[in-house]
């Protein structure tokens, strides 16, 4: 049973369960009312996920958390609501035990202004929650995920 803030745990089935995500979770960034996920008002919205981790059980509450770098500074939503991965995603238990897993996502909600066309900005992404890796000098990548964005008017 899928209960929010709980893991999924399956003992001894050979054939897991997966909870559902579903893109209404993803608010104004789902493509369900806009299929142009923002970037016709110039407010785009970009989904991040997690790479599959087989047997990942995060601790504390994972989270995706984007900040832009340099002066370039705007307001970003999160769908779901603060970036939050529920913890009922998880553990993932490989592509042929668990075959309808679908992963789930975070949409970010660039609110840009005026100001904010025309110039790159650089955001930079990382899951956070306290057993995952998101800083290690062998491996710039770990646990994060950068790109640059330019909105022209």
């Amino acid at each position: 049973m899928c209960l929010s803030g709980q893991y999924y745990e399956q003992e001894g089935e050979a054939q897991k369960k997966a909870c559902q995500f579903r893109r209404s979770f993803l608010g104004r960034c789902s493509g369900l009312a806009d299929p142009t996920f923002g970037y016709a008002q110039g407010q785009p919205c970009v989904l991040i996920k997690m790479n599959r981790i087989i047997g990942l059980k995060p601790a504390g509450d994972p989270q995706i958390n984007c900040t832009t770098k340099g002066e370039n500074s705007l307001q970003i939503q999160y769908f779901p609501q603060d970036g939050h991965i529920d913890k009922m995603y998880f553990p993932y238990y490989g592509k042929k035990a668990q075959s309808g897993y679908v992963q789930p996502l975070v949409a970010m909600n660039l609110l840009l202004s005026k100001e904010n066309y025309n110039q790159d900005i650089t955001v930079e992404c990382r899951v956070e929650g306290s057993n995952l890796k998101n800083n290690d000098d062998r491996d710039k990548f770990l646990g994060r995920v950068t790109f640059r964005l330019l909105v022209t008017e």
